[in-house]
Protein backbone atom coordinates (compact mmCIF):
# COMPACT_ATOMS: atom_id res chain seq x y z
CA UNK A 1 0.00 0.00 0.00
CA UNK A 2 1.07 3.62 -1.05
CA UNK A 3 0.31 6.17 1.62
CA UNK A 4 1.77 9.23 2.91
CA UNK A 5 3.96 9.07 6.20
CA UNK A 6 2.73 8.97 9.24
CA UNK A 7 3.89 10.03 12.83
CA UNK A 8 4.27 6.46 13.67
CA UNK A 9 6.70 6.21 11.36
CA UNK A 10 9.29 8.09 12.58
CA UNK A 11 11.18 5.25 14.13
CA UNK A 12 11.28 3.10 11.47
CA UNK A 13 12.59 5.80 8.82
CA UNK A 14 15.18 7.30 11.38
CA UNK A 15 16.45 3.87 11.49
CA UNK A 16 16.23 2.93 8.11
CA UNK A 17 17.98 6.68 6.96
CA UNK A 18 20.83 6.50 9.19
CA UNK A 19 21.68 2.69 7.88
CA UNK A 20 21.12 2.87 4.46
CA UNK A 21 23.18 6.31 4.19
CA UNK A 22 25.92 5.82 6.26
CA UNK A 23 28.53 8.18 4.69
CA UNK A 24 26.05 11.27 5.03
CA UNK A 25 25.23 10.19 8.75
CA UNK A 26 28.38 10.20 9.62
CA UNK A 27 29.52 13.49 8.37
CA UNK A 28 25.91 14.93 9.26
CA UNK A 29 25.36 13.44 13.03
CA UNK A 30 21.99 13.33 13.39
CA UNK A 31 20.49 13.37 17.21
CA UNK A 32 17.86 10.77 17.04
CA UNK A 33 15.70 12.59 19.92
CA UNK A 34 15.52 16.30 18.12
CA UNK A 35 15.25 14.10 14.67
CA UNK A 36 11.93 12.30 15.95
CA UNK A 37 10.51 15.76 18.18
CA UNK A 38 11.19 17.91 14.94
CA UNK A 39 9.13 15.79 12.48
CA UNK A 40 7.11 14.66 14.83
CA UNK A 41 6.19 18.38 14.64
CA UNK A 42 5.31 18.72 11.23
CA UNK A 43 2.73 15.87 11.78
CA UNK A 44 1.22 17.70 14.74
CA UNK A 45 -2.41 19.27 14.25
CA UNK A 46 -0.85 22.65 13.38
CA UNK A 47 1.23 21.61 10.60
CA UNK A 48 -0.74 18.70 9.43
CA UNK A 49 -4.17 21.06 9.33
CA UNK A 50 -2.11 23.48 6.95
CA UNK A 51 -0.05 20.74 4.79
CA UNK A 52 -3.85 19.23 4.05
CA UNK A 53 -5.22 22.19 3.17
CA UNK A 54 -2.29 22.85 0.55
CA UNK A 55 -3.17 19.23 -0.72
CA UNK A 56 -6.60 19.40 -0.85
CA UNK A 57 -6.37 22.31 -3.64
CA UNK A 58 -3.39 20.55 -5.48
CA UNK A 59 -0.62 22.90 -4.29
CA UNK A 60 1.44 20.54 -2.04
CA UNK A 61 4.51 21.52 -0.68
CA UNK A 62 5.92 18.49 0.14
CA UNK A 63 4.74 14.72 0.06
CA UNK A 64 6.51 12.29 2.07
CA UNK A 65 5.52 9.10 0.40
CA UNK A 66 5.80 5.74 2.20
CA UNK A 67 5.23 1.94 0.54
CA UNK A 68 3.44 -0.48 3.01
CA UNK A 69 3.75 -4.53 2.76
CA UNK A 70 2.05 -6.23 5.26
CA UNK A 71 2.11 -4.06 7.81
CA UNK A 72 6.09 -3.21 7.32
CA UNK A 73 7.86 -0.06 6.00
CA UNK A 74 9.05 -1.18 2.68
CA UNK A 75 10.21 2.08 1.42
CA UNK A 76 9.88 5.46 1.48
CA UNK A 77 11.13 9.03 -0.25
CA UNK A 78 10.58 13.14 0.44
CA UNK A 79 9.33 14.76 -2.12
CA UNK A 80 9.20 18.64 -2.25
CA UNK A 81 7.61 20.95 -5.08
CA UNK A 82 8.88 24.22 -5.83
CA UNK A 83 7.79 26.75 -8.89
CA UNK A 84 10.77 24.32 -11.92
CA UNK A 85 10.83 20.88 -10.11
CA UNK A 86 10.17 18.63 -7.71
CA UNK A 87 12.71 17.44 -6.13
CA UNK A 88 13.08 14.05 -4.67
CA UNK A 89 14.94 12.95 -1.61
CA UNK A 90 15.49 10.30 1.27
CA UNK A 91 14.94 7.34 -1.56
CA UNK A 92 14.95 4.44 0.34
CA UNK A 93 14.00 0.87 0.40
CA UNK A 94 14.83 -1.59 3.74
CA UNK A 95 16.27 -4.62 2.80
CA UNK A 96 13.85 -7.01 3.03
CA UNK A 97 12.29 -5.98 0.58
CA UNK A 98 14.67 -5.24 -2.47
CA UNK A 99 14.91 -6.53 -5.76
CA UNK A 100 10.42 -6.28 -5.95
CA UNK A 101 10.38 -2.70 -8.17
CA UNK A 102 9.22 -0.64 -4.80
CA UNK A 103 11.51 2.62 -5.01
CA UNK A 104 10.38 2.58 -8.98
CA UNK A 105 7.18 2.49 -7.97
CA UNK A 106 7.55 5.07 -5.37
CA UNK A 107 9.88 7.31 -7.49
CA UNK A 108 6.67 6.72 -9.87
CA UNK A 109 4.04 8.17 -7.57
CA UNK A 110 6.69 11.21 -7.38
CA UNK A 111 6.82 11.65 -11.00
CA UNK A 112 3.11 11.16 -11.37
CA UNK A 113 2.17 13.81 -8.33
CA UNK A 114 4.74 16.45 -10.02
CA UNK A 115 2.94 16.34 -12.76
CA UNK A 116 -0.03 16.54 -11.17
CA UNK A 117 1.04 19.66 -9.66
CA UNK A 118 2.25 21.17 -13.32
CA UNK A 119 5.77 21.03 -12.61
CA UNK A 120 7.61 20.36 -15.16
CA UNK A 121 10.66 18.51 -13.82
CA UNK A 122 11.80 16.13 -10.89
CA UNK A 123 14.82 15.98 -9.75
CA UNK A 124 16.85 14.17 -7.01
CA UNK A 125 20.46 13.15 -5.96
CA UNK A 126 22.82 10.35 -5.96
CA UNK A 127 25.94 10.07 -4.69
CA UNK A 128 29.32 9.05 -6.84
CA UNK A 129 29.49 5.27 -4.50
CA UNK A 130 26.03 4.62 -4.94
CA UNK A 131 26.16 2.65 -8.39
CA UNK A 132 22.81 0.48 -8.06
CA UNK A 133 21.09 3.06 -7.27
CA UNK A 134 22.36 5.29 -10.11
CA UNK A 135 21.35 2.41 -12.45
CA UNK A 136 18.07 2.68 -11.27
CA UNK A 137 17.33 6.40 -12.59
CA UNK A 138 19.28 6.06 -15.32
CA UNK A 139 16.93 3.12 -16.34
CA UNK A 140 13.79 5.45 -15.59
CA UNK A 141 15.04 7.91 -17.22
CA UNK A 142 17.03 10.91 -15.09
CA UNK A 143 19.72 12.19 -17.22
CA UNK A 144 23.11 14.26 -15.25
CA UNK A 145 22.64 18.15 -14.71
CA UNK A 146 25.13 18.77 -12.56
CA UNK A 147 27.90 17.44 -10.47
CA UNK A 148 28.69 18.76 -6.51
CA UNK A 149 31.71 17.87 -4.18
CA UNK A 150 30.75 17.54 -0.58
CA UNK A 151 33.07 20.06 1.79
CA UNK A 152 33.36 19.01 5.81
CA UNK A 153 35.54 21.16 8.10
CA UNK A 154 35.84 20.89 11.84
CA UNK A 155 34.99 23.56 13.46
CA UNK A 156 36.57 23.00 17.60
CA UNK A 157 39.53 23.23 16.44
CA UNK A 158 39.55 26.65 15.99
CA UNK A 159 40.70 29.29 18.31
CA UNK A 160 38.54 33.19 19.54
CA UNK A 161 36.25 34.23 16.74
CA UNK A 162 37.82 37.53 15.58
CA UNK A 163 35.60 40.33 14.99
CA UNK A 164 33.52 40.51 11.09
CA UNK A 165 35.88 43.30 9.48
CA UNK A 166 33.97 46.58 7.90
CA UNK A 167 33.58 44.85 5.02
CA UNK A 168 31.91 41.81 6.02
CA UNK A 169 28.07 42.73 7.06
CA UNK A 170 24.83 40.72 7.43
CA UNK A 171 22.95 39.68 4.63
CA UNK A 172 19.71 42.11 2.95
CA UNK A 173 17.02 41.01 1.16
CA UNK A 174 18.18 44.10 -1.35
CA UNK A 175 21.57 41.82 -2.01
CA UNK A 176 19.66 38.58 -3.86
CA UNK A 177 19.53 39.74 -7.33
CA UNK A 178 22.99 41.13 -7.26
CA UNK A 179 23.76 37.73 -5.70
CA UNK A 180 21.27 35.51 -8.73
CA UNK A 181 23.12 37.14 -11.84
CA UNK A 182 26.71 36.38 -9.65
CA UNK A 183 25.56 32.66 -9.33
CA UNK A 184 24.35 32.44 -12.56
CA UNK A 185 27.43 32.95 -14.44
CA UNK A 186 28.89 29.53 -12.64
CA UNK A 187 25.25 27.49 -13.38
CA UNK A 188 25.72 24.83 -15.67
CA UNK A 189 23.30 25.10 -18.48
CA UNK A 190 21.88 21.95 -18.09
CA UNK A 191 21.07 22.67 -14.26
CA UNK A 192 19.94 25.98 -15.28
CA UNK A 193 17.35 24.99 -17.77
CA UNK A 194 15.70 22.06 -14.86
CA UNK A 195 16.26 24.64 -11.45
CA UNK A 196 17.47 28.23 -12.88
CA UNK A 197 19.10 29.99 -10.27
CA UNK A 198 16.54 33.17 -9.36
CA UNK A 199 17.32 35.47 -6.76
CA UNK A 200 14.19 33.78 -4.06
CA UNK A 201 17.10 31.20 -3.34
CA UNK A 202 18.89 33.41 -0.96
CA UNK A 203 16.44 34.20 1.62
CA UNK A 204 14.96 31.50 3.77
CA UNK A 205 11.29 31.85 4.63
CA UNK A 206 10.76 32.28 8.27
CA UNK A 207 8.17 29.39 8.47
CA UNK A 208 10.77 26.79 7.30
CA UNK A 209 13.22 27.71 10.04
CA UNK A 210 10.83 28.03 12.46
CA UNK A 211 9.32 24.12 11.21
CA UNK A 212 12.65 22.89 11.11
CA UNK A 213 13.65 24.31 14.71
CA UNK A 214 16.80 26.20 13.05
CA UNK A 215 18.39 28.79 13.12
CA UNK A 216 20.01 31.07 10.00
CA UNK A 217 21.98 33.75 9.11
CA UNK A 218 23.36 34.97 6.20
CA UNK A 219 26.63 37.60 5.15
CA UNK A 220 28.22 39.12 2.68
CA UNK A 221 31.47 40.81 1.78
CA UNK A 222 30.49 44.65 0.04
CA UNK A 223 32.73 47.17 -0.24
CA UNK A 224 30.37 49.93 -0.26
CA UNK A 225 29.24 49.02 -4.76
CA UNK A 226 26.84 46.54 -3.96
CA UNK A 227 27.40 42.45 -2.86
CA UNK A 228 31.19 40.51 -3.83
CA UNK A 229 30.65 37.63 -2.27
CA UNK A 230 27.94 35.67 0.11
CA UNK A 231 27.76 32.44 2.29
CA UNK A 232 24.76 31.53 4.72
CA UNK A 233 25.40 29.42 7.56
CA UNK A 234 22.05 26.78 9.88
CA UNK A 235 22.09 25.14 12.40
CA UNK A 236 19.63 22.71 13.64
CA UNK A 237 19.12 20.55 16.91
CA UNK A 238 18.50 17.58 14.31
CA UNK A 239 22.35 17.26 13.45
CA UNK A 240 25.57 17.92 14.93
CA UNK A 241 26.92 19.99 11.91
CA UNK A 242 26.09 23.45 10.82
CA UNK A 243 25.21 23.55 6.85
CA UNK A 244 27.29 26.18 4.74
CA UNK A 245 24.78 27.20 1.47
CA UNK A 246 27.25 27.07 -1.20
CA UNK A 247 29.21 30.35 -1.76
CA UNK A 248 28.89 32.50 -4.23
CA UNK A 249 31.90 35.21 -4.47
CA UNK A 250 32.30 37.48 -7.51
CA UNK A 251 34.92 37.28 -9.25
CA UNK A 252 37.09 40.58 -7.91
CA UNK A 253 36.35 39.54 -4.46
CA UNK A 254 39.61 39.54 -2.47
CA UNK A 255 41.17 36.13 -1.02
CA UNK A 256 41.24 38.42 2.37
CA UNK A 257 37.72 39.40 2.48
CA UNK A 258 36.13 35.79 1.48
CA UNK A 259 38.62 34.42 4.04
CA UNK A 260 36.64 36.64 6.48
CA UNK A 261 33.48 36.00 5.05
CA UNK A 262 34.11 32.29 5.57
CA UNK A 263 35.95 32.93 9.39
CA UNK A 264 32.84 34.82 10.56
CA UNK A 265 30.12 31.97 9.46
CA UNK A 266 32.59 28.98 10.92
CA UNK A 267 32.79 31.39 14.57
CA UNK A 268 28.58 31.83 14.44
CA UNK A 269 28.33 27.91 13.46
CA UNK A 270 30.96 27.37 16.70
CA UNK A 271 29.19 30.02 19.14
CA UNK A 272 26.32 27.65 17.85
CA UNK A 273 27.29 24.48 19.11
CA UNK A 274 28.53 23.29 15.48
CA UNK A 275 31.47 20.81 16.02
CA UNK A 276 31.80 20.87 11.88
CA UNK A 277 30.53 22.60 9.00
CA UNK A 278 29.20 20.79 5.92
CA UNK A 279 28.77 22.46 2.21
CA UNK A 280 28.00 21.37 -1.20
CA UNK A 281 29.48 23.20 -4.19
CA UNK A 282 28.89 22.43 -7.54
CA UNK A 283 31.88 21.90 -9.66
CA UNK A 284 31.15 24.74 -11.74
CA UNK A 285 31.86 27.09 -8.65
CA UNK A 286 35.44 26.86 -8.96
CA UNK A 287 36.12 30.24 -7.19
CA UNK A 288 33.92 29.21 -4.00
CA UNK A 289 35.51 25.59 -3.78
CA UNK A 290 39.16 27.35 -3.83
CA UNK A 291 38.16 29.34 -0.87
CA UNK A 292 36.76 26.58 1.46
CA UNK A 293 40.33 24.29 0.65
CA UNK A 294 41.73 27.46 1.91
CA UNK A 295 39.96 27.60 4.51
CA UNK A 296 40.94 24.08 6.20
CA UNK A 297 37.66 22.41 4.15
CA UNK A 298 38.33 19.04 2.92
CA UNK A 299 36.07 16.67 -0.12
CA UNK A 300 34.26 13.43 1.69
CA UNK A 301 32.44 12.69 -1.90
CA UNK A 302 30.57 13.91 -4.84
CA UNK A 303 27.47 13.14 -5.95
CA UNK A 304 25.23 14.29 -9.52
CA UNK A 305 21.97 15.54 -9.68
CA UNK A 306 19.67 14.01 -12.52
CA UNK A 307 16.28 15.24 -13.86
CA UNK A 308 13.76 13.93 -15.89
CA UNK A 309 11.18 15.74 -17.18
CA UNK A 310 7.30 15.66 -16.63
CA UNK A 311 5.54 15.97 -19.86
CA UNK A 312 3.95 18.77 -18.39
CA UNK A 313 4.47 21.68 -21.52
Amino acid sequence: MLRSFRRADVPAFYALMTREFPEETAVLGWHEAAFTRTVGKLWGPGYRFVLGILNAVGKPVFRFWVLEVDGQYAASAIESFGPHLAFVSSVVVAPPFRRRGFAKRVLGACHDAAAKRGTKFVALDVLDMKTGAAALYDSLGYQTVSHSSHFVRRTTDDGPTSPAPPSVRPYERRDAEALAEIARAFAPPAREKVHPVSAGQFTVPGAVVEALDSRTTAWVVDRGTGPLAWVRASVTPVMEASHFTAPVIRADATPEDVAALLATALGWSRANGASRVVTEVLDENVRAAAALRAAGFEVVYGSRTLARPTGVA
